[in-house]
């Protein structure tokens, strides 16, 4: 869109348009006694002159800036570093815009597997893949932690390992250490073998 600029007075017009009334400015100075007719004189032509050249000087058509190209790619550089900003709210919880991708990612991923949250027992489905509490903190809209989304996102990495024919649901706590193997009755423990 150019900017089209309004037709100029003519230079005599102009030139009369500003000469006229400073003149009359100075010569009502001049006979109230505040200029002498020197000082009047000189005035007249030095509004004149400013308010001439300030008209006559040439805007100049501003060059526009070229449009940047913007190579914008999923996961580039901008995303990265707006995420980090985005990360946490001041209260500490995780902020929406993460919430909305981690949501998006989980959404993605229970669709490669035929899974759909918002459709009617896709809930129940997820749960087998994820876990109930994740869902669970995948469909509320309340604030979320660090630690719950770090759960979220090691539950959306194991889907790929849960099978589909049985469904297993995924432990939401580490079992605890595995008990030691029962010693064999043949031998009293702590002695080697024989």
């Amino acid at each position: 869109m150019t900017r089209t600029r309004p037709p100029r007075p003519a230079p005599l017009r102009a030139l009369l348009t500003v000469a006229l009334p400073a003149l009359a400015a100075c010569a009502a100075l001049t006979l109230t006694g505040v200029l002498d007719p020197l000082h009047a004189a000189l005035l007249v032509v030095v509004v004149t002159t400013a308010v001439v050249l300030w008209r006559r000087l040439d805007d100049g058509d501003e060059a526009p800036w070229p449009d940047v190209v913007h190579d914008r790619r999923e996961g580039a550089r901008n995303d990265v570093s707006e995420l980090g900003w985005a990360t946490f709210t001041r209260s500490g919880a995780v902020g929406d815009r993460v919430l909305r991708r981690v949501r998006d990612l989980a959404a993605a991923r229970l669709a490669e597997r035929g899974v759909d949250l918002a459709a009617p027992g896709g809930p129940e489905a997820a749960a087998h893949l994820l876990g109930t509490d994740v869902v669970d903190g995948l469909v509320s809209r309340r604030p979320v932690s660090r630690v719950e989304v770090h759960r979220w996102l090691d539950a959306i990495d194991t889907i790929d390992t849960v099978p589909t024919s049985v469904p297993i649901p995924v432990p939401t706590t580490r079992p605890a250490a595995a008990p030691a193997p029962p010693t064999p009755p043949d031998r009293p423990a702590g002695r080697p073998p024989r």
